[in-house]
């Protein structure tokens, strides 16, 4: 691996950036975060308070100089004016600066499977289209393809339903019946540890001097029935099986990455059920 210290820029530093950054401190990695506002916790790496759409932005983009960049912004709401701004402008914005850069060499996109708006009973992969169903999906992809305009190399990060210590939706729907959904669908998931880990792994990749994808769909590879996950997030938490809704029909989508399984990458977390153990495990620890 390189000696060489690089520079790496997380543009976006909410709880993924922030977990992001902390895990790269064994790479020869100086890494810097952007955050309109800096966080109450006290990361491990230097986060700078700016606005993308200040003239500021610019200035610290030129002054750091940075080989490879994470742009993994989130939405401030979940209007169609907020993914166009977030998604699409700033990542617009952020391009044309690092377009003027000597030496960039990679920045990498952090999407969803919004994208994938197509119901089908088929498994969807980096291979297929997306036809995306609403606002969300639409921005998303126009950034993805104008990220595919520039002129460095670049790589988009299609990451389903992300889960962890610190996104414990999915055990407050399964504890409370009322909240269930009325119909049954598919979800696909990625535990954050796996998501942050495989950004790891790509850096260190590119560090190596191997070539990576310019696209990875970053899931578990075990899409399950949202029903199935609740009713084993309630055994597993000692609360009742009675009464719980079922459903004969499974709508949505299943998304399954065909590059994944063919790289030098483990899975910590390569279903629900280990994801979730962990979790719930922490949670009766606390309670003890």
């Amino acid at each position: 691996m390189e000696k060489i210290i690089k520079k790496l820029i997380i543009v976006g530093c909410g709880r993924l950036g922030q977990k992001i950054g902390n895990n790269l401190s064994a790479l020869p990695i100086q890494v810097i975060g952007i955050k309109r506002q800096l966080p109450k916790n006290t990361p491990s790496f230097r986060i700078l308070s700016l606005d993308i759409f200040s003239d500021k932005f610019s200035e610290s983009i030129n002054q750091i100089n940075p080989d490879f960049v994470i742009y993994c912004v989130s939405s401030d709401s979940q209007t169609e004016e907020s993914y166009q701004k977030n998604y699409v402008e700033g990542l617009r914005t952020t391009i044309k600066i690092l377009g003027q850069l000597d030496d960039f060499q990679h920045l990498f996109f952090v999407s969803s499977t919004r994208v994938y708006g197509q119901i089908t009973k088929n498994c969807l992969s980096e291979s297929i289209n997306p036809q995306p169903s609403d606002y969300g999906g639409r921005a998303l992809l126009e950034a993805e393809k104008y990220l595919k305009k520039a002129l460095f190399k670049s790589t988009i990060l299609r990451l389903s339903g992300i889960y962890g210590d610190d996104r414990r939706h999915m055990l407050g729907i399964a504890s409370d019946i009322e909240r269930w959904p009325s119909e049954d669908r598919w979800t696909n998931r990625i535990h954050e540890e796996d998501a942050v880990s495989f950004i790891s792994f790509l850096l260190t990749q590119i560090l190596n001097k191997k070539e990576i994808e310019n696209l990875y769909l970053v899931t578990d590879n075990e899409p399950v029935s949202l029903y199935e996950v609740l009713k084993w997030i309630r055994s597993e938490l000692g609360l009742s099986l009675d009464m719980i809704p079922d459903s004969n029909k499974i709508n949505g989508k299943k998304l399954i990455s065909k590059i994944l399984p063919r790289l030098n990458f483990t899975f910590k977390h390569p279903n629900y059920k280990s994801g979730y153990a962990q979790m719930i495990d922490k949670i009766k620890k606390t309670i003890d």
